[in-house]
């Protein structure tokens, strides 16, 4: 690497460290006050990840047998679903998704490991993907004995979909389902490039938002920080980036891959082309399509809110194809 080109690099890691130093400073206490609002009953581990720095999990149990025999849980090992956050690999935001994992928790009678990883600009790509990865092969490992390693399904929202689509996509034992919200799959186009939604500003928080094409590129120059200039096709067509990349057996068929969308998005076209591609490859997915909507949207609704009925709906949608992967129907 040339000086100058360490420069640049320097510069641009600053103002970008800068920039989300401001952002995640609201973040951090948004999320600690919605945290605090709905307590949550998961158990907070660390687990060594490959960097040697501890990563976070929240634990979510199934709920405890009744101890009469007309209980339908059952002991022993139990499925697990491991759920990645979003924040567009920059933003703090692991436990943010408490209460999407309570609830497969207690409809499925499974584990949930709500899993954290190593955050951009800092650690660029491939570090969450790395991690991403790691915790699966954690859960695997099932040191304590509580998973049932036949039944491990995979979610996320936004980076955190993108991950689970990854880590499926690149993992030489299969994962059982996956199921992912408004994911980024391409890497190769420019956010300021991907086609607009129709709307690019929603009023009230309700609706989500629609990510500015300015923060779409934070987002991107953050985590690909690490990659040599210029990018080459080939570069971001990496499966571990771009899940769209990955062979499509890969991923789980039978309805058992669920792919979210959301009309006001940046991100909708590439989701809806992921969900066409495994279904012209007879995988079979669940597509779903979100319309009036922005990105972020079941995160962000207002309980008692039109938007949170549809977020319930979707929700239980996830549900249903994790039961399915994870063995039997919700």
């Amino acid at each position: 690497m040339s000086v100058l080109t360490w420069l640049k690099k320097t510069l641009l890691y600053v103002s970008l460290k800068l920039h989300f130093l401001r952002t995640n400073a609201p973040v951090r206490l948004f999320l600690s006050l919605r945290l605090r609002r709905s307590p949550t009953a998961a158990r907070y581990l660390t687990i060594r990840g490959p960097s040697g720095s501890k990563l976070g999990i929240y634990l979510h149990s199934p709920p405890p047998s009744s101890g009469d025999s007309t209980s339908n849980v059952k002991a022993g090992p139990k499925p697990v679903h491991i759920n990645y956050h979003g924040g567009g690999f920059c933003l703090p935001l692991h436990g943010i998704d408490t209460r999407f994992c309570a609830l497969i928790a207690r409809e499925l009678e499974c584990y949930v490991v709500d899993a954290d990883y190593r955050m951009a600009p800092d650690h660029p790509f491939p570090a969450a993907y790395e991690d991403a990865a790691h915790v699966l092969d954690w859960v695997r490992a099932n040191e304590g004995g509580l998973f049932d390693t036949s039944r491990i399904t995979l979610g996320g929202f936004s980076a955190g979909a993108n991950l689970a689509l990854a880590v499926a996509g690149n993992s030489e034992q299969p994962v059982q389902g996956v199921v992912a919200f408004y994911p980024p799959t391409d890497f190769t186009v420019l956010y300021a490039e991907k086609a607009a939604p129709p709307l690019t500003h929603l009023q009230g928080r309700d609706k989500g938002v629609v990510i500015p094409i300015r923060e779409g590129e934070r987002f991107r120059t953050a985590y690909l920080l690490d990659l040599p200039l210029p990018h080459t096709h080939a570069m971001l067509a990496d499966p571990r980036l771009s899940p769209r990349f990955a062979p499509a057996e890969k991923f789980p068929g039978g309805g058992r891959t669920m792919i979210l969308s959301c009309e006001y998005d940046y991100l909708d076209e590439e989701g809806r082309g992921v969900a066409q591609e495994l279904e012209a490859r007879g995988r079979q997915p669940e597509r779903v399509w979100v319309e009036g909507l922005g990105h972020g949207w079941d995160i962000m609704c207002g309980e008692g809110a039109e938007e949170a009925k549809v977020r319930d709906v979707m929700w239980q949608r996830a549900v249903k194809v994790i039961g399915r992967a994870q063995g039997g129907e919700a």
